[in-house]
């Protein structure tokens, strides 16, 4: 029983590592219908741009902190303006396409100028643990699970109580006839983009002090969509379950099986999470069932 609650309590944890990534698909695509698939390299850069901002400009954390949340700000929001916002009207389709462009654009510049090298951060959480369960978890997982659900709440709070969040979820619901209600669409579109960019960035950063920051990072963002996609494109609620359990189906998996099979299980278990979902409940755990009156 100590050897799976071992495995279960730090995959719980660390899986909110997804649901952070997965707030920030579901934030574009509340308000674009969009899929976002550079939500990873976002994810990275929140990590590189606090290690520039405080171990190569030698700014204190109290202040090379909120400088990379600014700085994510306007790489987000500059995204949306010269990439996102021309293709307005254009399919779908191409628009995700265009995300992946940039996803791979930006994972080669942040190698061009970083290298693939790891690199290590100051922490800033104190070092320990916790014990729970009779399990000892380190100190950095908590902060990051109490950190995660902080964000969620605030994103439940803005999504649900907030003029512009209402006209975000109005926007991607019909786009025509929110604008006909005097709703902006540029305006909340970029607003989803900096939200979104910051909330994944802050995600990076927190596990940067764990792993240290490498371009390796990025690559949860793909598994973070099999969480979206399991727990509901829309549903914030849904990635804050799936991301956590699908942490610890991980966790767990790789703890039993590994020593069996050499290795390699964690990279698999999302993807076949995802696939339960899709074939017997395809709008995920909590994802809107569209009903069509004819």
């Amino acid at each position: 029983m100590d050897q799976f609650l071992g495995y279960l309590i730090p995959g719980l944890m660390l899986g909110t590592v997804y649901t952070v990534i997965s707030l920030g698909f579901i934030t574009i695509y509340r308000t674009t219908q969009v899929l976002n698939m550079a939500q990873g390299e976002y994810f990275l850069l929140g990590a590189y741009a606090v290690y520039l901002m405080t171990a190569q400009a030698n700014t204190p954390f109290w202040l090379g902190i909120p400088l990379a949340i600014v700085l994510l700000a306007l790489l987000g929001g500059s995204t949306e303006r010269f990439t996102l916002r021309p293709m307005v009207g254009q399919p779908i389709f191409g628009i995700i396409l265009m995300t992946l462009g940039i996803s791979i654009l930006l994972r080669g510049v942040m190698v061009l100028i970083w290298s693939d090298a790891v690199r290590p951060l100051p922490a800033i959480f104190s070092a320990g643990g916790i014990d729970i369960l009779g399990i000892t978890v380190p100190t950095q997982y908590v902060w990051f699970s109490v950190i995660s659900i902080l964000i969620f709440l605030c994103l439940v709070y803005f999504f649900n109580r907030t003029k512009t969040g209402l006209m975000m979820t109005a926007a991607a619901d019909d786009i025509q006839v929110a604008q006909s209600c005097g709703v902006s669409v540029n305006t909340i579109t970029a607003a989803a983009w900096v939200i979104a960019s910051v909330v994944t960035g802050i995600g990076g950063f927190l596990l940067c002090t764990i792993t240290g920051v490498t371009p390796e990072m990025g690559a949860l963002g793909l598994r973070s969509i099999a969480v979206v996609l399991a727990g509901g494109m829309e549903s914030l609620a849904g990635a804050m379950i799936m991301g956590p359990l699908v942490g610890a189906i991980e966790f767990v998996a790789a703890g039993y099986l590994d020593p069996y099979v050499g290795g390699g299980i964690k990279e698999v278990v999302a993807f076949a999470v995802l696939i339960v979902f899709l074939l017997f409940r395809p709008q995920g755990l909590f994802g809107w069932k569209i009903i069509e009156r004819i």
